[in-house]
């Protein structure tokens, strides 16, 4: 079953998925988005398979050639969204200071058609927010008035600003194919996610390399070429990020300081006073800069 919530003349089309078993070509018109709320759909998109799981999307473009397979006992539903390119160009138009380039990037073939997990990026966060919106109304149920024209605008604007980080990363890998700067920055994106979702579990360089399929030296000196830190400093600063958080919380700073590895309460205050410029009992006051 595939409904149509929301379709116009300027090919902006809102559709929600319910299907268990299928294999067929599916398009990309504009800026498309593929998001799964439960179960798994895998794509072949442009030669490479992905595994879009609940909770991640993936997105492409017109020059996206993309098959879907879905063989699920349960149905697996989802939401396809295509912003029209005509609304992508305003979205990047409207700012001063965004990159002229940027439009080209995201209407091209030098698109990075990718699959992000929806904690990770402004997207992300937003689809989650329909999803949970979708499913408070009942999803064979016509989406409520928040289902309007401007809603394309927002989406645009949360994937113009998550794009512009990744043109803006791409451009930093000094590779002459396009598609080898593909490669390696989706293998660097798919890293950087393992890191954030194993923040508590403090993965060690080996683990995090073997995830993005480079070799350590080369795993090492690509990300530090392409987000301005080392794994281990990126590392290290999101995981006192989350253990300000847990602070906030009101978690103790012994409690933290375990649950994230670290060998002792002293180390801990001493590592997020560097970071913050505050020991952690400020934090749980509230007093972080």
């Amino acid at each position: 079953m595939n409904s149509i919530l929301y379709q116009d003349s300027a090919l902006n089309s809102f559709r929600l998925s319910r299907i268990s078993r299928i294999e067929a070509e599916v398009p990309f018109t504009g800026l498309g988005i593929k998001y799964v709320g439960s179960g798994r759909e895998v794509y072949f998109a442009n030669d490479r398979k992905y595994r879009v799981e609940a909770g991640s999307y993936l997105i492409g473009n017109d020059f996206t050639r993309s098959i879907v397979h879905i063989n699920q006992p349960e149905p697996v539903q989802g939401i396809c969204i295509d912003i029209s390119s005509q609304i992508i160009a305003e979205v990047v138009s409207s700012p001063v200071d965004r990159q002229s380039d940027i439009t080209g990037f995201l209407l091209s073939d030098q698109l990075l058609v990718n699959q992000y997990r929806t904690k990770n990026t402004g997207l992300g966060q937003c689809l989650e927010k329909i999803w949970r919106q979708l499913e408070a109304e009942s999803h064979l149920q016509p989406a409520g008035e928040w289902l309007q024209e401007d809603l394309f605008y927002t989406l645009a604007e949360h994937i113009v600003s998550d794009q512009c980080l990744v043109f803006k990363h791409l451009h930093k890998l000094k590779f002459r194919k396009s598609g080898t700067k593909g490669e390696i920055m989706r293998s660097l994106l798919l890293a950087r996610e393992y890191m954030d979702d194993q923040l508590a579990e403090n993965p060690s360089l080996d683990e995090i390399a073997q995830v993005s399929g480079i070799s350590k030296y080369h795993f090492i000196r690509l990300f530090r070429e392409v987000f301005a830190v080392s794994p281990y400093q990126y590392l290290k600063g999101r995981r006192l990020e989350l253990a300000k958080q847990e602070l906030l919380k009101g978690k103790s700073v012994t409690e933290v300081a375990m649950g994230l590895g670290y060998f002792d309460s002293a180390a801990f205050s001493n590592a997020f006073k560097s970071k913050f410029g505050v020991p952690p009992q400020q934090a749980m006051a509230g007093k972080t800069p």
